[in-house]
Order: C-alpha cells, then structure tokens, then sequence
C-alpha cells in the first residue's frame, strides 16, 4: 500500500495543501495520526460555570472526543464503561469536560497531591510545545482531590516529577448522580469539568504561546483508571491482586501513559464553532521517522549494551534503511551510550527533526516547533 503526501510550504496550516507536488511512499515510512480535536474559543456572550455539571451552552455547542479506548491500542478488549470529554478555550483557561459512565462512584484520597490514581481517575496530560520534555499532568477524583505535577522528562528516561508544581487559578468540580462510597445505590456517571490556566501549562515551554495563537497545535492525552471493586460490609473495596484498567483518548500502544510523543493532538481556533478542519502537520513523516529510530536504538542498547550508528543494525522498517521514505535518517553515537538522531526531509522548505537519547525531540526551525 503506498500513502500520498504533500510537499507543503512552511506557511499557516490552512496553506499546507495549496502548493506542492505528490509524492508517493511506503506505509511503513509514517506511524499512525494519533486523534485529534478542534477546541473552539468561547464568544463573547458564552461562559462555563465550572461546577462539574457540564450543563452549559457553550458544551452543547461542541462535540465530544471519540470514546476512550485500552490505553494498548483499539484491538485490546472494550471499556466497561464509557468515557469521552470535550474542550474550549478562552484568553485564560483550556476548559475540559468529561463524562465517566460508572455504576459503583467511590474514592479514598482527600489530600490535594496525593497519588490520586490509587482511586478511580481523570487524568490529563499536555506537553505545550510537543518536545517530550517539561510536560504536565493533572489528576482527579470522584470527591475533587487533585493531583497537579510537572516531569522535566519521562521516567523511562530519568525524569522527576515535581509535586510542588501548582496551578494557582486552577478551577475543579465534580458533579456524581448519585451517592458516593454507597453500594447499597447504584450510580450512573460522574462528570468532571476542569479550568486550567495557560500561563502555568507554558511553564518551560518557551516557543509555546499563553494563550495560544488561533491554528496552534499541542500534544495532550486524557487517561481513565478505573479498578475492581467489591462491597465489603457497606463500602467499597478493591479486589485483591486485580490489576486496574486504563483506557484513553488517543492510544498509546503500552500500559504507560509517560510517551509524549503518542499523546493525540488539539488544535486551537477562533474561528465560530464547527468552522475549522484539524489539519496535520506536514512535519509528521519525518516525526515519524524520529520516534522509529528512537524506538530501534532503545531496543538495540538493551540487547548488545551500546547504541549504534549503523542503521542496517537496527529493527526499522527496510522503507526507512533503503531511502524509499521521503525523509533521510542518520544516526551519530558519542562514546556509545549516548546517541542522537536526525531525519532530513527530502523536500529542503520542512524543517531537519532531531531526536535525542532522552527522548527530546526538536526541529531545526523552531518557529516551527509548536506543529511537531
């Protein structure tokens, strides 16, 4: 099967498909479009009470994402409950709704910061100006304990999370339709509605604007937890050595939620609501093409303890080794455990990604770095 791309001037997004040639590659060469979603900016007259009920008009006006999925891709086994949620925007806050089907509400921690996901969650994850670094997430649950902290990077790479990170002008609510830690009652949803302020979300994401310019675009993912429970004399508890489940907005294709580069995209827009179209960034083969390096050397380190610049070594599509992919990939390794990657794109108006051992991912036209 082969996948059509155009070789796009580096104007706004709705200029992509205005000029250029066809060129035809290989599907192999580019990893699948994460999901992506338009979020609409309120007008004038439309505002969002932040009290969980999601009950406003300016709600009703926009859709709501696909249903989430297992957090390991849409061939693995349904959801038991439904979950989606929605967004909009304002010169302040990205505002999120969610709606979480759910039969037994229940939750245990009552101390902001504290590891939220030990009860039934809703989890956000943003990372601005899509670099893997420097990223956030939000957690909450059923009776509005919140859990805010920043990662300088993945843990798979060494990153630390920061727990004082706060949102100061941070707004959380929830709203449950029945009673909560009551299994004598069955409950139906619990919706959760969030405002969370752009000035701390562009926290050290430099090329990443607060409030964002109409047609920007940043990585986000949402994650459910979700455990089994039994009712144990009146309360809930969870059933022993029973694994929770984890479904998601846009599929990571692993049980974690820590890859940035798989989170899905939002695209920000001005324009009356229903009036725009998400466009993909013409940087995506060559994005591609820096995630299956990063992925191919990661896994080559840990069979044979050292990195390697012979691409001919590494588990990669043969597309990508024989120059049928229109991107050019090399790889240069510096005293064997440390490596960087870079993907040239044939058509020389695209900017040269670049991708590093700790997973940092950038373009040679920062301008440009928000569209990765």
């Amino acid at each position: 099967m082969e996948l059509f791309y155009c070789h796009f001037f580096l104007l706004s997004v709705l200029e992509l498909c205005q000029f250029g040639s066809i060129l035809s590659y290989p599907a192999e060469c580019v990893l699948p479009f994460p999901r992506s979603y338009v979020v609409y900016h309120l007008g004038e007259q439309e505002t969002i009470d932040i009290d969980g009920k999601l009950d406003d008009k300016a709600w009703a006006l926009v859709s709501w994402t696909e249903d989430f999925i297992d957090i390991q891709g849409t061939d693995w086994k349904k959801p038991r409950f439904r979950t989606h949620a929605k967004m909009r925007w304002d010169d302040k806050y990205l505002y999120i709704g969610a709606f979480l089907q759910e039969t037994d509400v229940w939750a245990n921690q009552t101390k902001h910061d504290s590891v939220v996901y030990l009860d039934n969650d809703f989890e956000v994850f943003m990372d601005p100006d899509g670099d893997t670094h420097w990223y956030k997430e939000f957690e909450i649950n059923a009776i509005n304990t919140t859990w805010d902290l920043e990662l300088n990077k993945p843990y798979l790479n060494g990153g630390t999370p920061n727990n004082s990170w706060e949102m100061p002008s941070m707004k959380s609510a929830i709203y449950v339709s029945g009673p909560v830690d009551d299994p004598s009652v069955k409950d139906k949803f619990w919706s959760v509605e969030l405002a969370l302020p752009f000035s701390d979300l562009v926290d050290h994401s430099p090329t990443a604007s607060a409030p964002p310019r109409n047609k920007d675009q940043w990585r986000i993912n949402f994650s459910r937890v979700e455990w089994h429970v039994r009712d144990v004399r009146g309360h809930y508890e969870k059933i022993p050595n029973v694994p929770e489940d984890n479904w998601v907005w846009s599929s990571q294709d692993a049980i974690n939620m820590h890859l940035p580069e798989r989170w899905g995209f939002i695209q920000f827009s001005t324009d009356a609501v229903n009036k725009s179209e998400f466009v993909r960034t013409p940087n995506w083969p060559v994005y591609s093409g820096l995630v299956m390096l990063y992925d191919a050397e990661k896994k080559f380190m840990a069979v044979n303890g050292y990195f390697t610049a012979n691409l001919t070594q590494l588990e990669i599509p043969a597309s990508l080794r024989t120059g049928q992919c229109p991107y050019e990939p090399a790889v240069q390794v510096e005293k064997t455990y440390n490596f960087g990657a870079t993907v040239k794109p044939l058509d020389q108006r695209l900017p040269v990604g670049h991708i590093r051992d700790d997973r940092l991912i950038w373009f040679s036209d920062t301008k440009r770095h928000l569209e990765i």
